[in-house]
């Protein structure tokens, strides 16, 4: 072989090493640059995971927040530790959180990881309150290594829609004798024809006045069926249909024994004047229904207690601050015996009248009788006007400076202003602020009220007909009993809402949250 050949065959095996270095080379550089795309892809796409989980948190917790309300009514709510109760009754437990649970520590509320997915992407989130007002959720969002955090400002203000009505009950609203009502009139009573009888939602006589709109929870139709609009003969400006229901408010809205704290137990206190021993109430014909009473006379109590059973009289009396009237918060229906024989006895149990004294309740009157604070009750069950009763008559007087959100909270009790036959030269500037609870709140004869009335009652099906008489009454009727009010003399009533006050301690406050605008911002990881 001659050494030309030799030089070129040892060439050509050089350089195909050369040329395989070089492929070698660029095939380790393309599966490097291919790994890292992998790489940047993966990251890509779990960066996506980690905004997408966090955006995903942000929406889980304002699903979470929506039906915001506090839990306990000792006092004014601090938002956080309201948020930390609502938000721990949601979660703590469940499987969202594995095992693990919302702790409150200082000025902060977290939230530990929740997944999304199968596993690879998770978010966890925590809340702070910079004031009473303002709530602030930060969401962190995880995948992989990747996190992404999200942060957002709520408002959060108390629910208290309520105030703007009048008069709101649940059911019917009967009003008579020139009274005048200046605000809207909302009614959830929707059971119209009973037995051969028309309850209507709302009666009205032709000397009253509404100057606001008559909102009740029925459509039109149903509303027209039975002619209800014929039972309206007042002025009114105008009727609203499938109005918003107030059905939320029940007895479980309700809990007022922190009321009770610092007050004096009466029996403990001087005796009372004299005992009316079976006092027929409330009228002289109730033979049947007889309740033994202490009566005080010309007394001055402050922040004082009624006991369950006690059922007394006051004559002429100043309370100052907090009376609160106790009563059975346990007895239901078909548990309590009665003391007479039809409305206030269980349906085809009449026999049940062991309890003519009122032995678990509170039947109490007041006569001429001067509030300078607000009148509080326990909260029973159910409601029977005839035994857990608040009556007010003669010169009664209310100045209540002491808690201006409520002068009379009485849930589940009857609560009749003037029913005794109101005087009606009383003093015409008695005023009764805030909101006024009562099973069915009846006024009658002469009443300033600045507020709103709250009759929580719903005559239920075991009423049958007798429906009819459970209404809340403005103004005395004179029609022999039909629509359940007392036969009386026309009086001077005026009610004003006031849809600036807040809702007194003792009724579950229900919130609204929603996201103040401009303040969505993405935080550094």
């Amino acid at each position: 072989m001659k050494q030309s050949e030799k030089f070129n065959r040892g060439f050509a095996y050089v350089l195909a090493l050369l040329l395989l270095a070089i492929f070698s080379t660029l095939a380790v550089a393309f599966a490097s640059t291919t790994d890292l795309g992998l790489r940047k892809s993966e990251n890509y796409r779990r960066a996506d995971k980690a905004r997408l989980a966090a955006e995903g948190g942000l929406e889980f917790v304002v699903y979470l927040l929506k039906d915001l309300e506090t839990q306990g009514w000792t006092g004014q709510p601090d938002m956080l530790p309201v948020v930390y109760s609502h938000l721990a009754g949601q979660l703590d437990g469940t499987l969202n959180l594995s095992g693990g649970s919302i702790s409150l520590f200082e000025e902060s509320i977290s939230v530990p990881s929740i997944s999304v997915d199968s596993g690879d992407a998770s978010f966890s989130f925590a809340v702070t309150c910079p004031d009473d007002s303002t709530f602030r959720v930060i969401v962190t969002g995880e995948s992989g290594s990747c996190s992404r955090r999200l942060a957002i400002n709520y408002n959060v203000t108390e629910d208290t829609s309520i105030l703007n009505y009048s008069v709101a009950s649940r059911s019917r609203v009967i009003i008579t004798d020139a009274a005048v009502v200046d605000g809207d009139i909302c009614s959830t009573w929707d059971r119209t024809y009973i037995s051969g009888h028309y309850i209507p939602p709302f009666s009205t006589d032709e000397d009253t006045a509404v100057n606001g709109e008559l909102a009740t929870v029925m459509s039109q139709s149903g509303f027209d069926e039975y002619n209800s609009g014929s039972f309206i003969e007042g002025e009114h400006e105008g009727l609203v249909y499938d109005a918003p229901n107030l059905e939320g408010y029940t007895t479980e809205d309700f809990d007022t024994s922190s009321y009770q704290a610092g007050t004096t137990n009466i029996t403990t206190l001087d005796p009372p004047n004299h005992w009316d021993n079976d006092d027929p109430f409330p009228a002289l014909s109730n033979i049947r229904r007889r309740i033994d009473r202490p009566v005080y006379e010309n007394q001055t109590f402050d922040n004082v207690y009624i006991p369950v059973g006690y059922n007394p009289k006051f004559v002429n009396c100043t309370f100052n601050q907090i009376i609160y009237i106790d009563t059975n918060e346990a007895a239901t229906l078909d548990e309590w015996s009665h003391g007479y024989y039809n409305e206030h006895a269980i349906p085809g149990e009449e026999h049940q009248s062991n309890d003519e004294h009122n032995d678990h309740s509170n039947n109490v009157i007041f006569d001429d009788c001067t509030f300078n604070g607000p009148v509080i009750t326990a909260v029973p069950r159910d409601y029977w006007w005839s035994k857990n009763a608040l009556t007010f008559t003669g010169e009664t007087t209310f100045t209540n400076d002491y808690m201006p959100e409520s002068t009379i909270m009485a849930p589940n009790f009857g609560v009749d202003i003037g029913g005794r036959g109101y005087d009606i030269e009383g003093n015409p500037d008695s005023t009764l602020t805030g909101i006024i609870v009562g099973g069915i709140v009846d006024i009658r004869g002469r009443a300033n009220i600045e507020g709103t009335i709250l009759s929580m009652y719903y005559p239920d099906t075991d009423r049958g007909s007798a429906a009819r008489y459970y209404g809340t009454n403005i103004g005395c009727d004179d029609d022999g009993g039909e629509t359940g009010g007392a036969t009386g003399f026309p009086g001077d009533i005026r009610i004003v809402p006031r849809p600036e006050f807040e809702l007194p301690f003792g009724i579950r406050k229900k919130y609204t949250v929603r996201a103040v605008a401009g303040s969505y911002e993405e935080l550094t990881p």
